[in-house]
C-alpha cells in the first residue's frame, strides 16, 4: 500500500509527537500534580515552537550583524523559553521546570535505545510508511 507523502507527513508528524511527549509526560509525573499527557503533548510542541522561533530570531540578529557568537546566546534563551513553557503548562518552579527537562532528556535516550533495539528507529518508521525523504 503506498500513502501519498503528506498523509506520509502528517502521521510521521503526529507519531514523532506522540513519542517525544511521553518522556514529557513521565518526568512532569514526578515534579506536577498538574501533569497529564494531554499537557505534555502541548508542552513538547509549544516548547519547539518556542525553541525554533527564539533561536531563529538570534541567527537573524547574528547575519545582520555578521557576529556568529551570538547563536550560542539565543540556543541558551532558547533552552530558558522551554523551561518557562513547563513552568507554565505543569504550573512548576523554575528549578521543576528545569528537572522535568533533564529528566525527559535522560527518559528520551533511554527510549530511543530500547527503540533501536527493537527495530523501530527512525529510518524504520520512515520506511515503514514510505516517506521519501
Amino acid at each position: 500500500m503506498h500513502i501519498p507523502h503528506i498523509v506520509g507527513v502528517i502521521i510521521g508528524f503526529l507519531i514523532a509527537w506522540i513519542i517525544i511527549s511521553i518522556p514529557v509526560w513521565l518526568a512532569s509525573k514526578l515534579f506536577s500534580s498538574e501533569s497529564s499527557f494531554p499537557r505534555a503533548m502541548a508542552a513538547s510542541l509549544l516548547s519547539i515552537i518556542v525553541f525554533a522561533i527564539i533561536v531563529a530570531i538570534f541567527a537573524f540578529i547574528a547575519s545582520v550583524i555578521n557576529n556568529p557568537f551570538v547563536l550560542p546566546i539565543g540556543f541558551i534563551i532558547g533552552l530558558i523559553g522551554i523551561l518557562g513553557v513547563y513552568k507554565a503548562i505543569f504550573d512548576v518552579g523554575w528549578l521543576g521546570a528545569l528537572g522535568i527537562a533533564i529528566l525527559a532528556f535522560i527518559i528520551s535516550i533511554v527510549i530511543d535505545i530500547i527503540l533501536a533495539a527493537v527495530g523501530l528507529g527512525a529510518f524504520t518508521l520512515i520506511h515503514l510508511l514510505h516517506i521519501k525523504i
